[in-house]
């Protein structure tokens, strides 16, 4: 079989087990939905991306390896916190700043949409990652767009925006600033990734510990580390009141 025709069906055939999970949340009970262990079970299922140092990086979770790099770069406790906790504000509108291969957005989108009959999704990017959009376009409420940045939303305010592009100090405060301040809950991701502390001025993880010093009242910070020995990923949550 020609290489590049292997390569493609083995993404396409870890991309089916993102079409799969969709198809188990819209059938999926309240129980099922408010379950972490349900949640966990459901992200492991899709499984994760095989990024360098994966058995550092996925510690404890080396069994639920895919072949491409279809699946989830994020570790299946710490996303499942956060779907939790973005379910609660019941959101109506979502922005995803860099959605890679679109399966962190596809599977937020389908479980969100759970709480919230009016859910709309976008996700961004700037290279065009997401390959298999169109299998899922039509099952769940989710547009993605190629070549944006959080500047192209600025002014515009979103229930929930999950923040996980270019992790500088300088990009994650810019999406900050352009649409996560003004939503009902931000949520930033690697917060907690210790290479990235070795950035200027820290990366994305300076910009959480700014805010944890300078956040006002009426602000309700969350910190999801999950990681069982490292100080690798972590998923820190903004979320504001009404």
């Amino acid at each position: 079989m020609d290489e590049s025709l292997a390569s493609f069906e083995a993404e396409r055939a870890d991309f089916q087990r993102v079409l799969d999970a969709i198809h188990k949340i819209k059938v999926a009970t309240q129980s099922e939905l408010r379950s972490f262990d349900w949640l966990v079970g459901l992200i492991r299922e899709v499984g994760l991306v095989p990024i360098p140092e994966f058995e550092v990086t996925y510690e404890g979770e080396e069994d639920h390896l895919n072949a491409s790099q279809q699946g989830v770069i994020q570790l299946p406790r710490e996303f499942a916190r956060y779907l939790l906790l973005a379910a609660e504000i019941k959101p109506a509108t979502y922005l995803e700043i860099g959605c890679f291969n679109g399966a962190t957005a596809s599977l937020a989108t389908a479980y969100l949409q759970r709480f919230n009959a009016a859910f709309q999704a976008t996700t961004i990017d700037l290279w065009p990652s997401f390959i298999f959009y169109h299998e899922v376009r039509d099952l769940i409420p989710l547009r993605y767009l190629v070549g944006k940045t959080s500047y192209d939303f600025a002014g515009q305010v979103f229930d929930a925006v999950f923040i996980d592009g270019d992790h500088s100090f300088d990009w994650a405060w810019a999406d900050y600033q352009n649409v996560g301040r003004s939503a009902r809950l931000c949520a930033f991701h690697d917060i907690n990734n210790a290479p990235y502390r070795d950035l200027p001025l820290a990366g994305v993880c300076g910009v959480w510990e700014m805010l944890k010093r300078q956040e006002e009242p009426g602000v309700e910070l969350h910190e999801i580390f999950e990681h069982p020995s490292a100080e690798i990923m972590g998923i820190g949550v903004r979320v504001r009141a009404c």
